[in-house]
């Protein structure tokens, strides 16, 4: 889209260098283009609703799963204690039967017949102890499977966060030249954050890279190249005062946000050579301030471009998923 910038705006200042049915195609690409970013963002904005809700989705499924996973502790617990305690009750009355059995002979036709009900109950009393140890067993599978996907689940989780931590500082080495007034690196909710202001890409009112964004985005694109899994989000953010008048090119924040993105999705793909699978561009206006909008710095802090990079999360959805 920012091919589109330059000839348009001369165009503006110097019509009788072309036609006007040049004029109309080239504004005309041009609001296409800006359409399709704004549809872009709409879909981004739904998939990042989704991954927030499969990330909580996941939590909450690891959750369950400890809790499934003591209470199954639990009846394993129980049902060994009955096997045990069946297991001896089985053994005294067979005790007890071999001992009638010695006394009974063939004398005694009710003794008999005690001896052969007795013998009947410890039949039933073994076809019950066995499916319990069947029971226990099949329990016991269960509950070590559970645990074995509650260590791999944090087994990850954990490498996903030292990854995360990893990453952050690397960028944080990488961008060392910078003042904590032009940009700032964290992590939350295991993503990392790139906070890069307006005075440092772009001057007012602009969508154009200053050479020192130009430079800062170079030593960013260095660490996103070494971790081709991570996907990269840009956002471009406003303050809430409007822009222009809203009758020219840029007609809104909204538009000045997206252009901006674009702008620094095309430095990391078509100069710094980034991967087009893993960056994506959005803008978002004046919509998800930082600070208030009541004051000027409030306003300065607002006014910035996040460059937002997350690790896939689909070895722990499979597992959770049980693919």
């Amino acid at each position: 889209m920012k091919r589109y910038i330059v000839p348009i705006l001369a165009l503006l200042f110097c019509t009788n260098c072309v036609t006007q049915k040049e004029y109309d195609k080239a504004l005309n690409d041009f609001f296409n283009e800006a359409i399709k970013n704004k549809a872009l963002t709409q879909s981004l904005d739904s998939l990042k609703a989704d991954c927030a809700k499969k990330n909580s989705d996941l939590s909450a499924q690891i959750d369950q799963l400890k809790l499934d996973s003591t209470e199954l502790s639990n009846l394993v617990e129980s049902l060994q204690k009955e096997v045990d305690d069946q297991n001896a009750a089985y053994a005294k009355q067979q005790s007890e039967y071999q001992q009638k059995l010695k006394q009974a002979g063939d004398k005694n036709q009710k003794t008999n017949a005690d001896l052969i009900q007795m013998q009947l109950d410890l039949e039933k009393q073994k076809l019950a102890l066995q499916q319990k140890e069947a029971d226990l067993k099949k329990a016991m599978e269960e509950l070590k499977s559970r645990e074995a996907k509650i260590n791999e689940l944090e087994k990850l989780l954990s490498e996903q966060k030292t990854k995360a931590d990893a990453l952050r500082d690397a960028i944080k080495k990488a961008l060392t030249d910078f003042s904590a007034g032009e940009l700032d690196v964290y992590t939350k909710d295991g993503k990392v954050y790139v906070s890069m202001s307006d005075k440092l890409l772009f001057k007012s009112g602009s969508t154009t890279v200053e050479n020192k964004g130009v430079d800062a985005l170079g030593k960013l694109s260095d660490v996103i190249k070494k971790n081709p899994d991570i996907l990269v989000n840009i956002e471009g953010h406003t303050d809430n005062v409007p822009y222009g008048n809203g009758s020219g090119i840029i007609k809104d924040n909204w538009d000045l946000s997206l252009m901006r993105s674009s702008s620094v999705l095309h430095i990391l793909t078509d100069k710094y050579k980034v991967s087009s699978m893993q960056v994506i561009a959005s803008g978002r206006g004046e919509f998800f301030p930082k600070a208030t909008n009541s004051t000027p710095d409030g306003r300065a802090a607002n006014r910035r471009t996040e460059i937002i990079l997350a690790p896939k999360v689909d070895k722990l959805l499979n597992i959770v998923n049980g693919d």
